[in-house]
């Protein structure tokens, strides 16, 4: 089985770890933008291979996606005259309507099928990757409506054998939760860090401060990926689910007590 990890960042390169780890059977073969990228990869053990030449993952049988958000469009664009119409297409971003419009512009659009992987580190980058990340962890498919996912079966069992929990939804409905369950948490979290930061020492903060800021402290490009709107959508949520009916924890803040 020969799998192609397009974007070589923690969750790129943890991905490589974890099914290299599983047999040798299964051929890595990763795409980073960067030369220097590349060879980290393979000096890490995250593939076998890679190179900045997407045309290198025509021979393969899956595709993941794993770059920034941003750049997916672009990667789907310059893969549909690349890889054979049977490949199978799947990534990793956290926000899954934009994702499933933009596989429109492959050569086989039902050989895609959105992936998330609900896990991560505070900060990015390769030297982040940990083959164990997985563990436990839900990665949720969002096939479209009608869409036969028997195709992705072998994928399906390679997620399960490096430790995850594959689950099924709309990609609307996934966009829901994770704009509470992740985006929110990040909106939070960075609301937070520039609140207090001019007011403050962040010297003197204790666990319960550092709690607090380490989403806005860790990898930008993947709260960027978390996408604000959605963040900020869910507190709009919030904020209407408690008009009229203050909890106790928004009374303690009104009056400046615990």
């Amino acid at each position: 089985m020969r799998v192609a990890i397009v974007g070589l960042g923690v969750i790129g390169g943890s991905l490589g770890l974890a099914l290299r780890q599983l047999r040798h059977s299964i051929d890595v073969t990763g795409v980073a933008r960067r030369a220097e990228s590349a060879a980290a990869a393979v000096q890490r053990g995250a593939v076998n291979r890679a190179s900045t030449d997407l045309s290198d993952v025509s021979d393969c049988d899956i595709v993941v996606i794993a770059t920034p958000i941003d750049q997916i469009a672009g990667v789907m664009e310059r893969l549909a005259p690349i890889v054979p119409a049977g490949t199978l297409i799947t990534d990793v971003a956290s926000v899954k309507r934009p994702v499933v419009g933009w596989a429109q512009r492959l050569s086989n659009p039902s050989r895609f099928l959105g992936g998330h992987p609900v896990a991560g580190k505070a900060h990015g980058g390769l030297d982040e990757s940990d083959a164990a990340i997985f563990d436990q962890e839900p990665w949720i498919f969002t096939p479209t409506q009608g869409q036969d996912v028997r195709p992705f079966d072998t994928w399906f069992e390679m997620v399960r054998a490096i430790g995850a929990r594959p689950s099924f939804m709309r990609a609307d409905a996934h966009d829901q939760q994770m704009a509470f369950l992740s985006h929110l948490a990040f909106t939070i979290s960075i609301a937070y860090a520039q609140t207090v930061r001019p007011f403050a020492d962040p010297e003197l903060g204790g666990p319960g401060f550092r709690g607090m800021v380490r989403l806005a402290e860790g990898d930008r490009i993947a709260g960027r990926d978390r996408c604000p709107r959605h963040g900020a959508r869910a507190a709009a949520r919030a904020r209407e689910a408690h008009r009229g009916r203050p909890t106790r924890a928004w009374r303690a803040i009104a009056c400046g007590c615990r």
